[in-house]
């Protein structure tokens, strides 16, 4: 048997010393695998977009985005009120998956996966995992538990999704879900349930293209009823022009009593000029033979210049529409581009639509049925 010279038995010990290490994981092509706010979130007024970039952790979506404050129109605003509740429950998912990557010390597994965590925040204990299964396509999910527990079985999965990367970071082609209720499980004092899966898909010149399934979801059931259904939108470069479809319930100006209505939103916004909405409302106050369409336009200040609420007939030409008393404001004339003045286009009031809208620039993958991860 071959005996081992001090030195020779010194070089092991260096080695396997040297292997005990926790050496740093290059982690950059994942890092930039991950979802990103402005990547994922609905924009009716573009010029409030998150920032770019791993580092996101945003504090909110300006003014404009959905801090209502009562005096923009009526269309725009409720409709902000959902856009509002799906970004807020995006950054609340996606603002983890920031901190653990951000913070470094990703542990390597077998099969290409790094883990980031466990780590603590205010409600819950966190644990980032993701794989790359081909050179330009990664997987993750996003795991809690109660605070104080130290056991894996523990660990209920909040969000899933996955890229096929892009030209830029954090951008290409992909998904993310968001559990609310498993996240609840572990954390009682969130408000937020049910379930958000979105699909989305990002150009090289950053244009992007989003399809949302809300199932029951809400932030808070206090003061936001639950929706299921679909929403989509989508943003051009460089001109920031922005549309989004969305739906909820309120109640309508101009009807008897304060009941709500469920309202079906079409926006569209051009930046420097104003936007448009188009509404297709039943229920509430409105009798079950009859609908309401409706439209409105509004200058760059958001300044409503037209409006225009009519009750139809089901199964009548809208020809045969009547304007509901009081609802007029303005002309169409008075809207800021040709764009912005066309005769009143409701989307179909049908919640399941997950239709692209006109002029996006590329169609998502299919969205996710429930949020599953891939690994």
């Amino acid at each position: 048997m071959m005996r081992m010279s001090k030195s020779m038995m010194l070089g092991a010990a260096l080695v396997l010393a040297a292997c005990g290490k926790d050496a740093a994981v290059d982690d950059q092509e994942y890092a930039e695998a991950t979802p990103d706010l402005s990547g994922t979130a609905l924009e009716i007024n573009s010029q409030a977009a998150g920032e770019e970039g791993a580092a996101l952790i945003a504090e909110g979506f300006g003014v404009n985005q959905g801090e209502l404050n009562g005096t923009g129109p009526e269309f725009l605003e409720n409709a902000r009120v959902q856009v509002k509740a799906l970004n807020t429950a995006l950054k609340d998912a996606i603002t983890p998956i920031v901190e653990l990557v951000n913070a470094g010390g990703a542990e390597a597994s077998p099969g290409d996966v790094l883990v980031y965590g466990p780590t603590d925040r205010a409600n819950a204990t966190y644990k980032f995992t993701i794989k790359k299964v081909t050179a330009q396509r990664f997987v993750w999910k996003l795991e809690a538990r109660t605070l104080g527990s130290s056991d894996d079985a523990a660990y209920k999965v909040v969000a899933a999704g996955g890229l096929t990367k892009g030209v830029l970071a954090h951008r290409g082609r992909g998904t993310i879900a968001i559990n609310l209720d498993n996240l609840k499980a572990v954390a009682p004092a969130i408000t937020g349930q049910g379930k958000l899966m979105a699909s989305f898909a990002h150009t090289a010149g950053n244009d992007k293209v989003l399809s949302y399934r809300l199932d029951g979801f809400t932030p808070n059931p206090a003061n936001h009823a639950p929706v299921t259904g679909a929403f989509v939108g989508h943003r051009r470069m460089p001109s920031g022009i922005s549309r989004v479809r969305v739906f909820g319930p309120y109640n309508l100006k101009n009807t008897a009593t304060p009941a709500k209505e469920n309202v079906f939103a079409s926006i569209r916004w051009i930046p420097g000029t104003g936007g448009r909405a188009d509404i297709y409302a039943a229920g509430g106050d409105i009798a079950a033979d009859k609908y309401f369409i409706g439209s409105t336009c509004w200058d760059a200040q958001e300044m409503e210049k037209w409006r225009i609420l009519r009750q139809c007939t089901k199964g009548q030409p809208l020809s045969e529409c009547t304007t509901v008393a009081g609802s007029e404001l303005g002309t169409r004339a008075a809207c800021p581009g040709a764009d912005l003045g066309g005769e009143i286009n409701p989307p179909s009031g049908n919640p399941d639509d997950a239709t692209p809208l006109p002029d996006a620039p590329t169609e998502p993958e299919p969205v996710p049925g429930d949020v599953t991860p891939e690994l």
